[in-house]
């Protein structure tokens, strides 16, 4: 029986969350549990198909996703210290984020829904349940860094949280003035 490489899927969502909240994004539910997945499947080749964490992924409509953490999630971000993982650990999961961070939602769904596991384990309107050591080989192609574009839907927005929730925020440039204007502020 494999043993993972950390205790809960919950300490790599704590990763993440404390990532994202350093570089002073918002990880939107949607992200974290793309993030989740691809990590999995990248520790899974890199490590002869071992475990980066226990979990359970089902296929839906959204992609794949830890349903467990996704209900716990539900209710708002638990509070929990900063994960203390093997430097090895940190570092895989800081190429993780590296690599995929910047690709807004839509553009992680859409690489995840275009693979091949995909179209295989997706029922309309069901959750299936997926075994992650039958995708693996699957993914092997599209997680290979010649066959995917990495600037495939950058987002060049930041997502910040506000009093109001998350808001996309870009940089203030200011509106220029019609030239008519600019000559009567120099007449003054």
């Amino acid at each position: 029986m494999a043993v993972p490489a950390v205790n809960s899927a919950f300490d790599i969502a704590n990763w993440f969350f404390k990532k994202s909240d350093s570089e002073g994004i918002y990880l939107e539910q949607e992200k974290l549990q793309h993030l989740l997945f691809l990590s999995q499947l990248h520790y899974a080749l890199l490590h002869e198909q071992e475990y980066l964490f226990p979990s359970l992924f089902v296929c839906d409509a959204n992609g794949f996703n830890e349903p467990t953490l996704q209900k716990a999630l539900s209710f708002g971000r638990p509070l929990m210290e900063a994960p203390e993982f093997s430097p090895e650990i940190d570092h895989f999961l800081t190429l993780v984020w590296k690599k995929y961070s910047p690709m807004s939602i839509k553009a992680l769904a859409d690489f995840i829904k275009d693979s091949e596991s995909y179209s295989l384990y997706y029922r309309t309107g069901k959750k299936t349940i997926v075994n992650i050591h039958d995708i693996v080989p699957t993914f092997k192609n599209s997680l290979n860094a010649s066959a995917f574009n990495k600037n495939k839907g950058l987002s060049p927005k930041k997502v910040l949280i506000s009093q109001n929730g998350p808001v996309v925020v870009s940089q203030w440039s200011p509106r220029k003035l019609p030239h008519s204007s600019t000559k009567h502020l120099k007449q003054e």
